[in-house]
């Protein structure tokens, strides 16, 4: 009997508080946007002095492409204004030294992010 009681007790209690945390929590909207830039790679990647950022765009859209060491501080940063389907960012090495980055995609709808070696 006690460990009936027990459960209920502990059901009841588990019940109510996941009703209180789901009253303060934030609404996620569920119409998930489709992917705008798609088939993105750097070639070649690693690479010494130049490469090209290739990826396809869904629609005409302003993008910002950032590089970024690893330990988060932005050593390269542009807009460019992507057309419909294929686009290509040349991207030049000039006094960036070389070991692992994180170069970024961003749209207004979505960010994509991808490593990058410079030898």
């Amino acid at each position: 009997m006690k460990k009936l009681l027990l459960l209920i007790f502990l059901f009841i209690s588990a019940f109510s508080f996941a009703q209180q945390n789901t009253r303060g929590a934030f609404h996620i909207n569920k119409t998930a946007t489709s992917a705008t830039l798609t088939t993105i790679t750097a070639s070649p990647n690693p690479f010494n002095i130049n490469t090209r950022i290739t990826f396809n765009s869904s629609k005409n859209q302003l993008i910002e492409f950032s590089v970024k060491s690893l330990l988060g501080k932005t050593v390269y940063h542009e807009q460019v204004n992507a057309k419909e389907g294929f686009n290509t960012i040349p991207f030049e090495r000039n006094n960036i030294t070389k070991g692992m980055y994180i170069y970024t995609l961003q749209s207004e709808a979505e960010i994509v992010s991808k490593r990058l070696v410079i030898k």
